[in-house]
């Protein structure tokens, strides 16, 4: 507080004028000051130029909005599979998704739930509560899933679940063989 104090009170000695002098010295250079030095003539200032900004008005309400009735509370909307932290062995890089819902889609409302993989929509919109995701790179990832209406705004989302995924390679061969015992 007391920096902000200090802060406005710097910054509001700008604001504060003092008379300026003009004069010439002797070798014909105009000087500037705000002390008057003989021969120096009190110089007029524009006032300084402010800006007023206009006061915020917050948008007034649709009347629509009173007529729409509101979402349907979704209880629970999760990622069930695959499990957090969990290791997927896969080959071609498939991953199933499995998700959980309550109560169940409204698809009468145009309700549809988006997979996202990494933060990226993959797919389009499904009533599906399963996906599979097809060759998708051997790491680390995040699978989370959106539920959304059809002007596709999102209504609810799922935490983000992490899981590897583990595809075996000629080019990443398994570790060494342990040593025989003697």
């Amino acid at each position: 507080m007391k920096r902000i104090a200090a802060t406005a009170l710097f910054l509001g000695s700008f604001s504060v004028s003092a008379a300026v002098y003009r004069s010439v010295d002797p070798q014909g250079n105009v000087i500037f000051t705000d002390q008057p030095a003989s021969g120096a003539v009190e110089v007029e200032l524009p006032p300084v130029p402010t800006y007023q900004a206009p006061r915020y008005r917050p948008p007034a309400s649709h009347p629509d909005d009173a007529a729409r009735p509101a979402a349907p509370g979704y209880r629970k909307f999760a990622v069930v599979s695959p499990a957090p932290d969990a290791t997927v062995r896969d080959n071609p890089g498939n991953v199933t998704v499995a998700l959980v819902i309550e109560p169940d889609l409204d698809t009468k409302a145009g309700h549809r739930i988006q997979i996202y993989l990494d933060g990226k929509p993959v797919g389009k919109p499904t009533t599906s509560l399963q996906a599979v995701l097809s060759n998708v790179d051997r790491g680390e990832h995040r699978v989370s899933a959106a539920i959304i209406d059809r002007n596709k705004k999102t209504i609810r989302r799922t935490e983000p679940v992490r899981f590897f995924l583990h595809r075996q390679s000629k080019l990443f061969p398994r570790g060494p063989k342990p040593p025989a015992a003697p």
